[in-house]
């Protein structure tokens, strides 16, 4: 009896409406927090305290006078990124995907090992290199230059969007793949048999094939790039270079008196609001993308162009690229974290190497509850994000319930926010709810805020996955006697397995790395690896925080290599889904 009753309630009960009401929760969560944003802009005083609304926020950021040299070093540094990305990843895109260059998997490897070199420790590398005081080059070149300091300097703006550019350049070349992919050879090869030269049939054939990618990429690059807190904080802070992600920052942690959300709450929608402006025509641009598409059918058939004599050319061209932006910098963290003072290394300098750095690295990560923290927020932040992201895109793909568009355009809304106004709703928000929710100086605040970051991304994965799997494979379940919950259990999870587990690799590497948002809601607390190197920096003490930052980038290291060794059809899985998904962001 019990068990009949049992098979007649797994029948009945439709998973749907639960199911959908976790997704309008973590909905309204996302538009409660980007509301959060525009509405503090119109209060004074701190979070809790009742006061009338008033503009007074918005007149002291427009009359302020260092805001219009922000706004020009924000489109500036926008920009300047943009066409940094452009010159490294164009190149790159086609000659990984369209020509027969050598060691191509390495430098897929390596591109997709990028984000393994968090990018705040990029410019920590680049500083030990080129800081006019005690940079190593400098340091070298002053051997045969008799001057006091200098020449090189790292703090101007063009630098920063030289190094912001070398960050976002996989992003940008994996958006740019799927085009190069896509592209039918005997176009080319039509070019070549009426007489243009393999150059002319690139720049007349290829480039114009790949142009709406190109500048759906180069918004998104844009978009991100006026966001970014790390670079202009470490690079242009100290010769007040500002940009309004750092204004923001400042406003909630001056250097005295009390914080300001509601200034903070004013960049933060200046911020919004150009980005919000990108993204519109970044989805313009991908809809004219379909008309852009050459694969047809079994008339495509892929084909490597030959580069001959400039092959070693092109080969010197990836390894530039990877030599400045990841091999230069973290050798200067990993030398840095073995001496007591930055120096050129030499023989002299051998013989002061040790493993101090180490010692007091090790040291910093075990007290306060470090490491337990940075697990707790990157276990949590994968989780939540692939858990919502997975229940909102079967709502969308597997109900007909009204409202699912909505939700669905609503998960893509944190795409739009920038991190560090997201970073900001999420305080303002703890500290209304400081006296009934703990959430204030916690590490789920952290979590929550990289989590709602990630459910974009989660959702577009997850989607592509679930379109490919065919409704009536679950309705088979149903026929046989199982339930939705069933059909979803041991049909639906298992076959999007490869999607789910890159979708949290993906949200555990970023919050890892993401340095913006744990600054932004950090307390005593909740210090977390990347803070803890940023402390450590602040303090002078380079040598414990390239120490923490070595730990850091080799122990995720050993992780992905062991995960992609047990797992590598599910690795070639995530490779192809992270081209797809890169396209049609």
């Amino acid at each position: 009896m019990k068990k009949r009753a049992a098979t007649l309630l797994s029948r009945i009960w439709n998973p749907e409406i639960p199911l959908f009401g976790v997704g309008l929760m973590a909905a309204a969560v996302i538009c409660l927090l980007t509301a959060v944003i525009v509405w503090s802009t119109f209060l004074k005083g701190l979070p809790g305290f009742s006061a009338p609304f008033t503009l007074d926020n918005y007149t002291d950021v427009f009359f302020y006078p260092v805001t219009p040299q922000a706004l020009r070093n924000t489109l500036i540094l926008g920009f300047g990124t943009v066409a940094v990305a452009i010159f490294f990843a164009l190149p790159a895109a086609w000659l990984l995907h369209r020509t027969n260059v050598p060691f191509k998997k390495f430098f897929l490897t390596l591109m997709f090992l990028h984000v393994l070199l968090p990018g705040f420790l990029r410019v920590m590398g680049w500083i030990m290199l080129i800081s006019p005081e005690i940079g190593i080059i400098n340091q070298w070149i002053r051997i045969f230059i008799s001057i006091e300091e200098g020449p090189l300097s790292p703090y101007n703006l063009t630098f920063m969007a030289f190094l912001q550019g070398l960050s976002l350049t996989p992003t940008l070349f994996f958006m740019l793949a799927g085009a190069f992919l896509a592209i039918d050879p005997s176009f080319e090869e039509s070019s070549e048999v009426c007489g243009a030269s393999r150059v002319q049939s690139l720049r007349r054939i290829a480039l114009p094939l790949v142009m709406p990618a190109l500048v759906a990429g180069a918004i998104y690059v844009f978009m991100t790039a006026i966001s970014m807190f790390e670079v202009p904080a470490l690079l242009g802070k100290p010769l007040n270079i500002n940009v309004f992600s750092t204004l923001m920052y400042s406003a909630v942690y001056p250097y005295e008196g009390l914080p300001n959300y509601g200034i903070a709450g004013v960049y933060g929608v200046m911020l919004l609001i150009p980005t919000l402006v990108a993204l519109r025509y970044y989805q313009r641009m991908l809809k004219l993308s379909h008309r852009f598409a050459t694969v047809t059918g079994k008339g495509y058939r892929p084909k490597l162009t030959p580069l001959g004599r400039w092959q070693w050319a092109a080969t010197g061209f990836i390894l530039f690229y990877y030599a400045i932006d990841l091999f230069l910098p973290f050798f200067s963290v990993l030398w840095t974290s073995l001496v007591p003072r930055l120096q050129v290394p030499s023989i002299s300098a051998m013989e002061t190497v040790s493993l101090a750095g180490y010692k007091a690295a090790i040291r910093i990560i075990g007290q306060g509850g470090v490491l337990a923290n940075t697990l707790q927020l990157v276990l949590t932040t994968g989780v939540l994000s692939v858990f919502i992201g997975l229940i909102i895109s079967w709502s969308v793909l597997r109900t007909r319930l009204p409202g699912r568009y909505l939700l669905d355009t609503i998960a893509m809304l944190p795409h739009a926010v920038p991190g560090m106004a997201f970073a900001f709703s999420v305080a303002f928000v703890s500290l209304l709810l400081a006296q009934t929710v703990p959430l204030y100086g916690s590490v789920s605040a952290i979590a929550l805020a990289d989590a709602m970051r990630r459910i974009p991304f989660a959702t577009r994965t997850i989607s592509t996955s679930l379109i490919q799997i065919h409704p009536e494979l679950e309705e088979a379940v149903q026929i046989s006697g199982g339930s939705r919950v069933v059909a979803i259990r041991k049909v639906l999870i298992p076959l999007i397995t490869p999607s789910l587990f890159y979708s949290f690799i993906w949200a555990v590497l970023h919050a890892y790395r993401e340095v913006t948002m744990a600054l932004f809601l950090q307390s005593p607390r909740n210090l977390v690896m990347a803070t803890a190197i940023w402390q450590r920096w602040q303090t002078d003490d380079t040598s414990s925080a390239a120490a923490i930052g070595v730990i850091m980038v080799l122990g995720m290291g050993v992780v992905i290599f062991a995960l992609l060794w047990a797992f590598p059809q599910v690795f070639g899985a995530m490779r192809r889904g992270h081209i797809r998904n890169e396209k049609n962001k």
